[in-house]
């Protein structure tokens, strides 16, 4: 964050506040969060994949974002500003605990299962928004308490919103959770290249209680669990997609196109791209 041409922030406790001028200059990048993050695009475009969905983010749409993995798309020259807002969910758990009442939870739908969650921006919202980068260029740093207050301002804004019900669902399903929970944020992220202890600081754990909880869970090793995911996620990618040999090492979570050759060989005898090709002369036969 030391590049003032693309970053200012603003910092209190674990939260932080990001004005953010994104610099990618590749296609696609991999990225992940061990907070939860609300983006709010001020101009410019970006595609954020997850699994098999994406989100299209342009001019003031708003996106929440669990701790999770993602692919981050170019939309090709682009560029993309936006404000960001990062706390973990002890923060919104309190959030919740203390306004609960004030807020429309009745007739909620369940909870959504996916890791991004669009964000109605109406206008209370968007005015919020514009209203913290004067924030980001002003002599006196904002004080902590103001910041905080701030910061449970925007979740109110958009919790009271019946338009984001959905987000509303997740965030009274984890309001009395003391940990997330472990198998969830493994099957919505074995995909990505991530390091165990990437996965143990999502799930809120530490590395050696990450690997004792998930054993009790799938009964293996962290490693064979994810090596066995990966195959068999890029085994469904060569049969129903049509993306090139390298997309799908890298949308599988391999740490390269030779690695995954290897591996894929050595699990199902064939390289990636001979399996195809097999399976589909074999569909064509059957037609």
């Amino acid at each position: 964050m030391a590049r003032p041409d693309y970053f200012k922030q603003l910092a209190v406790k674990d939260l932080l506040f990001l004005q953010y001028k994104c610099p990618q200059a590749e296609q696609h990048v991999y990225l992940f969060t061990h907070f939860n993050q609300i983006s709010f695009t001020l101009s410019g475009k970006k595609i954020l994949h997850h699994g098999t969905k994406s989100w299209f983010l342009t001019d003031n749409t708003s996106l929440f974002v669990r701790k999770t993995a993602y692919k981050q798309e170019q939309v090709h020259t682009v560029g993309w500003e936006i404000l960001a807002f990062y706390f973990p969910d002890s923060f919104l758990q309190q959030f919740f605990k203390g306004c609960k009442s004030n807020l429309p939870l009745r007739n909620l739908p369940s909870p959504p299962s996916d890791m991004l969650i669009s964000i109605n921006v109406d206008e209370a919202t968007r005015a919020f928004f514009y209203s913290i980068i004067p924030y980001f260029s002003q002599k006196t740093t904002p004080s902590e308490n103001l910041l905080e207050l701030k910061f449970k301002e925007l979740l109110y804004i958009i919790l009271s919103n019946p338009e984001n019900a959905a987000l509303l669902a997740y965030v009274n399903s984890i309001s009395d959770l003391q940990k997330p929970i472990l198998h969830e944020t493994m099957e919505a992220n074995f995909m990505y290249n991530l390091s165990l202890i990437d996965f143990a600081r999502m799930t809120q754990r530490s590395l050696a209680s990450f690997k004792r909880d998930f054993i009790e869970i799938y009964h293996t090793s962290p490693g064979k669990w994810l090596a066995q995911k990966k195959l068999e996620y890029a085994m469904l990618l060569l049969n129903t997609s049509k993306k090139n040999v390298t997309e799908i090492a890298f949308d599988s979570g391999f740490e390269s196109v030779t690695h995954f050759s290897r591996v894929f060989k050595d699990k199902f005898g064939l390289a990636p791209l001979r399996y195809r090709k097999q399976n589909q002369s074999l569909a064509l036969i059957n037609q």
